[in-house]
């Protein structure tokens, strides 16, 4: 019965909390306008600004925001007992996640739909936005490496996934023709359109492919090049390049959109499945605060690294860019923003309680919940789903669809936005080559290739934490952003610096914790030289804290600045 309890306790606090805290703060903090134009319609040219019905910026929004970390990030994190997980999901969800996702998106909407550089350079320095947009860069290119070697490695375990993947794609572009181009009903195009992706599930189990080349050992040496891990690994970046140069109502919208209902309908099943079986925990409520025996990466002391190690769950930088870059050139009226920003999140919060549940129903002593985190949810999700009804195939190629799909639809976002910010760095010194969009897109899929590949030894393990970290630094940025905006229009600032305050003071300590462990930990350099991935990380987490610091000086002078301001206005 614990899982339903679990499960349940969340959807009934979110609940209340969205009919609550986020309905309250959007009417008289932010005191959203109806009749206020919106940057889709001010600035409308059809590809990047746009007003979109609040149901499909809806869908869009919350698959574009969840990805792999709700799902990994809970399950690696019951290294601390299941207790803790919950308790930060929930909570950390309900009084920072969503504020910190609405925020970012009504900061931009506001800002006539400038991203997070342009509010930077305003609202803090010219420097600071220096500083923001390496962050940024490598911030993503974490995400796009940590993703790029999960759905390889997804791919190369279940041969049922790729032809579901294909149809995804394909059915994707075809829906945003018909539907912007054409002007087709959507609801007789997402019918279909689902129907077909449903069914593309039966034609994987049907048809499974396996990639021509040997396949790469879960542990042990690595095959020489090339091996069937770096064929998925550039089919993983061949999507992701396609969605960076696209049109986005071409590819990246629709295919986000419509992958909303594969994946909830994966979350919902699990959901039922658990109500049904109404199965028990195996694993421990908790744990250790810190076992410095185990020797696995991320681990560490509960505070900082469970914080940081169950990632989106419960907030992530990730979303701030996708509402300030994405979805507020695409916004139809302020009033919908709590819906889009702040339901997503919440929702969000309901997948990452089901990733919970999907493991911690299994055997601890059987489940390889940290090295293997992917493969339990799967084993986990298929057992669920059995309780409906569903074959043991069936429910195994759902579930590893699902987690493909979850990651590889925000990579294409985020290399389209490392291509933007790469292009921005280079300034017009770099003579205009880093502006083609062609040229900057190849350059970040090589630089992600260069960080994942195993012959270079970056092996998940070391990049999941620092991704984790630098994930979570990036959403204590974004707050920092949204307070100073809050500070500058004289509004209640309360509400975002104290969960801008925990969550940098948090991040920080554990991008330190990361550096030290990575160099005279179990699992470090010192221990073994050989590992070329563990010195990878150090010296990013080194980089990403550097910036991070120099983030926090110059934000602390804005405060500063801006308080004084209002004093005198």
């Amino acid at each position: 019965m614990l899982s339903i309890i679990v499960i349940l306790t969340g959807i009934i606090l979110y609940a209340i909390a969205y009919w609550g805290y986020v309905k309250w703060f959007d009417k008289n903090v932010i005191m959203s306008d109806p009749k206020r134009e919106t940057p889709a319609h001010t600035y409308m040219d059809g590809v990047e600004f746009f007003p979109t019905n609040k149901y499909i910026l809806f869908g869009f929004q919350w698959k574009s925001i969840a990805a792999l970390g709700p799902v990994l990030g809970p399950i690696i994190a019951l290294q601390w007992g299941w207790l803790p997980a919950f308790l930060w999901i929930v909570f950390g969800t309900i009084f920072i996640g969503w504020i910190h996702d609405y925020g970012s998106l009504m900061v931009s909407v506001r800002s006539e739909g400038a991203s997070f550089g342009p509010i930077t350079y305003e609202l803090i320095s010219p420097r600071a936005r220096t500083i923001l947009l390496w962050y940024i860069l490598w911030y993503i290119i974490l995400i796009l490496s940590s993703f790029t070697n999960q759905v390889a490695r997804l791919f190369q375990r279940f041969p049922v996934s790729p032809i579901p993947v294909l149809i995804v794609a394909i059915i994707g572009v075809i829906v945003g023709f018909l539907t912007y181009r054409f002007k087709v009903n959507i609801v007789y195009t997402t019918v279909i359109a689902v129907i077909i992706i449903f069914l593309g599930i039966w034609a994987g189990i049907a048809m499974p492919y396996t990639a021509p080349l040997e396949p790469v050992p879960a542990t042990g040496p690595v095959p020489p090049f090339p091996n069937a891990l770096d064929f998925w690994m550039f089919i993983t970046l061949l999507f992701c390049f396609l969605g960076a140069v696209l049109p986005i109502w071409v590819f990246i919208q629709p295919i986000n959109y419509l992958s909303f209902y594969l994946v909830y309908a994966g979350v919902i099943g699990v959901i039922i499945g658990a109500l049904i079986g109404a199965p028990n925990y195996q694993y421990s409520m908790t744990t250790t605060f810190f076992d410095s025996a185990l020797k696995v990466t991320p681990s560490g002391p509960l505070w900082p690294m469970m914080f940081v190690t169950v990632a989106c769950g419960a907030i992530s930088g990730w979303h701030s860019l996708i509402g300030s870059s994405v979805s507020s050139k695409q916004l139809d009226t302020e009033p919908d923003a709590h819906f889009v920003g702040g339901g997503a999140m919440l929702a969000e919060g309901i997948m990452a309680l089901v990733a919970l549940t999907s493991v911690a129903i299994l055997n601890p002593a059987t489940t390889k919940n940290v090295s293997d985190p992917a493969g339990s949810f799967v084993t986990g999700a298929r057992t669920l789903f059995e309780n409906l009804g569903i074959p043991s195939n069936v429910g195994e190629g759902l579930a590893s669809v699902m987690l493909i799909i979850l990651a590889i639809t925000i990579m294409h976002i985020g290399l389209r936005i490392t291509r933007l910010v790469l292009a921005d760095l280079a300034g017009p010194k770099a003579g205009g080559i880093f502006k083609n969009k062609y040229f900057s897109a190849i350059v970040v899929c090589i630089i992600v290739y260069i960080v994942t590949s195993p012959h270079i030894g970056a092996a998940f393990q070391y990049i999941w934490g620092t991704f984790g970290g630098a994930n979570q630094l990036m959403a204590g940025l974004a707050l920092m952003i949204v307070s100073l905006w809050l500070t500058k229009e004289k509004r209640p600032r309360v509400y975002t610096m104290i969960p801008m305050l925990f969550m940098l003071v948090t991040t920080l300590s554990a991008l330190t914790y990361l550096i030290y462990i990575g160099i005279f930990g179990p699992t470090g350099y010192l221990a073994d030289p050989t590992r070329w991935g563990a010195l990878v990380a150090v010296g990013v987490n080194i980089f990403l804290l550097i910036l991070g610091l120099f983030m926090c000086y110059e934000g602390a002078k804005a405060f500063k600045r801006l308080r004084a301001a209002a004093k005198t206005a």
